[in-house]
């Protein structure tokens, strides 16, 4: 009995299966019939509601704020030479050195450490400058900020500085080389002046390095006193005979940068001035000398025309117009773009007193200064004043004490005066150059409220 109900159950399970099966099918078929079939597949009616189409907002351009397309290409052109690779370099000179012997070597038995007053190459009785171009080999394998030299040629050009060739200049060569460099890309001047104590090799060959490491696009020129010990251990071990005699030979070489800058105001270009240690004697009071000069040339021209429109009937709006741009004649009044004074042997109340007349013919003026200079400390034991080397506080111009980076060891180890040629500097003056205000400049930092400085290099 119990076997017959289980296979009952089994059979009426069976038919339930079958039935639901045999539904199914029906139910596809009536649902597949019910949709007419048309060969035009447009026709076929959509399930879905209909799709509006719509317009794809495009995506917003996007505009790069910092370094953007326009100021890329601006630098690029403006750093026309990279300054990669080991490259012979063209140093414009200009001295007062006492000639010794044929200058062609560029080295210190071309030029002394005496004041020459006879070098008249150039036809000039007011000027005693000898001019000049030394094509310097600078090595890509230089530690920024140092230099090796050989006199050997054959030595590697990779590793040494070298000269390779000399040209002496006239005055007037010397002008049309700096006009000439303009033609193809106009760009500015640099004008580098040394400190006490450099030898005119040494001279040479530091402003090949700091052209290289500053990657400077156009001329430099070097102005080169006579500076440096004399000849013989004796003479060189007393520094403070050396110093008095540099210091003598500073007087003597201002009217000369005087009549440079005469000469290169009257080009159109924009000249930068880099200036270290005692060099500042020279190069502060040139200025101050070379606004007086403007200023008496301007009155002479306003009075001479005055006089002549005067006769002529003619009017004197041109007068203001003219002065002081007129080529070949007049001065450009603010030719000096940027003043960089690195540890300036110089008092600060002589300085106080100059800065009235530079701040009328630069755009800017920067000190690098330092307390931990044991040679401005020296300077100032020496000469019984405070030096701007050793930092000093004053309206309109940027001063950055760098004496974290360049801090002797223990205070006694070294001089702490000769960094205005290495990376950290030149860092900063690259930016400077390119006009950045000193705030923002890379490793700068606000100096704390009534200090002697504006600003810390940071290390």
């Amino acid at each position: 009995m119990k076997n017959y109900l289980s296979l009952e159950i089994k059979l009426t399970r069976i038919l339930i299966a079958t039935f639901f099966t045999f539904f199914s099918l029906i139910l596809i078929y009536s649902c597949s019939t019910s949709i007419p079939i048309s060969n035009n597949p447009t026709s076929i009616p959509s399930i879905n509601p209909p799709i509006t189409p719509t317009t794809v907002p495009s995506a917003k351009k996007v505009v790069r704020s910092f370094g953007s397309e326009q100021l890329r290409k601006e630098l690029n052109y403006l750093i026309k030479h990279s300054y990669d690779e080991t490259m012979a370099l063209d140093i414009v000179y200009a001295t007062n050195r006492k000639m010794l012997n044929n200058p062609s070597a560029c080295n210190n038995n071309s030029f002394g450490v005496e004041s020459n007053n006879s070098n008249n190459n150039n036809n000039n009785n007011n000027s005693s400058l000898a001019y000049g171009i030394c094509r310097i080999n600078v090595p890509k394998f230089h530690r920024v900020g140092n230099f090796e030299i050989t006199d050997n040629p054959r030595d590697n050009s990779h590793q040494y500085f070298k000269v390779v060739k000399q040209n002496s200049l006239t005055e007037s060569l010397f002008q049309l080389y700096l006009n000439q460099s303009q033609q193809q890309r106009p760009t500015d001047i640099l004008i580098f002046v040394h400190g006490f104590n450099v030898k005119f090799e040494e001279a040479i060959i530091r402003t090949a390095q700091i052209a290289y490491d500053l990657k400077f696009q156009g001329p430099i020129v070097l102005f080169s006193w006579p500076a440096g010990a004399a000849e013989g251990m004796f003479e060189s071990a007393m520094i403070n005979k050396t110093y008095e005699n540099n210091r003598n030979n500073v007087i003597s070489s201002i009217p000369q940068f005087t009549h440079l800058l005469k000469l290169l105001s009257k080009l159109g270009i924009t000249v930068h001035l880099m200036v270290h240690s005692m060099g500042h004697q020279i190069v502060i009071p040139a200025l101050a000398q070379t606004v007086n000069n403007l200023e008496s040339e301007e009155a002479a021209f306003i009075t001479t025309n005055t006089i002549t429109n005067t006769i002529t009937n003619t009017t004197t709006n041109t007068i203001t117009n003219t002065f002081p741009y007129t080529q070949n004649s007049r001065w450009n009044k603010k030719f000096i773009g940027e003043l960089i004074l690195n540890a300036p042997d110089i008092p600060v109340n002589d300085f106080e007193q100059y800065l009235p007349a530079l701040k009328q013919i630069t755009g800017r003026i920067t000190v690098y200064c330092s307390y931990n200079d044991n040679a401005i400390a020296v300077s100032e034991i020496y000469n019984k004043n405070r030096r701007m080397g050793g930092c000093g506080k004053l309206e309109g111009v940027d001063s950055i004490n760098v004496g974290e980076i360049d801090a002797p060891a223990l205070g006694i180890a070294g001089l702490g005066h000769g960094l205005y040629s290495s990376r950290s500097i030149l860092t900063d003056i690259f930016q400077l150059l390119l006009g950045i205000d000193a705030n923002k400049r890379l490793f700068i930092r606000k100096s704390e409220p009534n200090s002697t400085e504006d600003y810390y290099l940071r290390p």
